[in-house]
This record gives C-alpha cells, sequence and structure tokens, in this order.
C-alpha cells in the first residue's frame, strides 16, 4: 500500500473533527494537500483563533502543493474581503499581484477597489 494520500479539503475537515475512520485512513502516512485546500481552509468563513491554530498545526503535519506564496495570501485576503468564488479569486488576485488591469463581462469584479477594472458588456 502507497504511504503518500492527496486529501480534498473536506477530508482535512473530517480529520480535524476527529472522525475515527478518516483519521484512521491518515495514520502513518505522508500526507500532501493541495495549495488550494490551504486556502479553502483558512478562507472559511467565521474561523475564529483556535480554528485557525488546527489548521495550522495540521498543515504543519502536511506537506503542501505549492503555487506561489504571494498570490496564495492574496487569493486568501481577497476571498475573505469580498467572498468570491475561487475561481473569481485567484483571477482578482492575478490582476492585483501582476498590476494589470482586470477585462471581465462579470460585473463582480466592479466591487474590488485594489484592481483597475475594465468591463465589457455583451
Amino acid at each position: 500500500m502507497n504511504d503518500s494520500l492527496l486529501v480534498d479539503t473536506n477530508i482535512v475537515i473530517y480529520a480535524l473533527q476527529g472522525i475515527p475512520h478518516v483519521n484512521k485512513l491518515l495514520e502513518q502516512r505522508k500526507i500532501y494537500v493541495s495549495f488550494i485546500t490551504e486556502i479553502e481552509l483558512y478562507s472559511w468563513p467565521g474561523l475564529n483563533d483556535k480554528d485557525n491554530q488546527l489548521i495550522e498545526d495540521f498543515l504543519n503535519s502536511c506537506r503542501v502543493v505549492e503555487y506561489p506564496s504571494r498570490l496564495k495570501q492574496q487569493v486568501i485576503e481577497v476571498r475573505k474581503k469580498f467572498k468570491l468564488k475561487m475561481s473569481d479569486a485567484f483571477i482578482a488576485a492575478s490582476a492585483i499581484q501582476n498590476e494589470l488591469p482586470l477585462v471581465s463581462a462579470d460585473a463582480i469584479f466592479s466591487k474590488l477597489a485594489e484592481i483597475n477594472f475594465l468591463k465589457v458588456n455583451l
């Protein structure tokens, strides 16, 4: 049996909740999580300091399959502040990080003062 696993966000949540069969599955394994999972966990609405510490402790025991950390932090901030879908948060964060105007037909980006948004009407 392979001792490495890439786990989805829901598995991390179940593990943090102490679901026995999930924790047993993860025992004695090298656990990998996507950087997307890290973003999803830290941007969950209503987290308190204890929740953040639980997430941090879990992630410190894993290997995170990374994306550039400066973009990752920007996506977390954009998602929390503006409650954007993940894909929209990546697009907005990329525009912010690269200081580029964002062109889209999606008006959701107009609420982000941090970007130069150019809306295309269809």
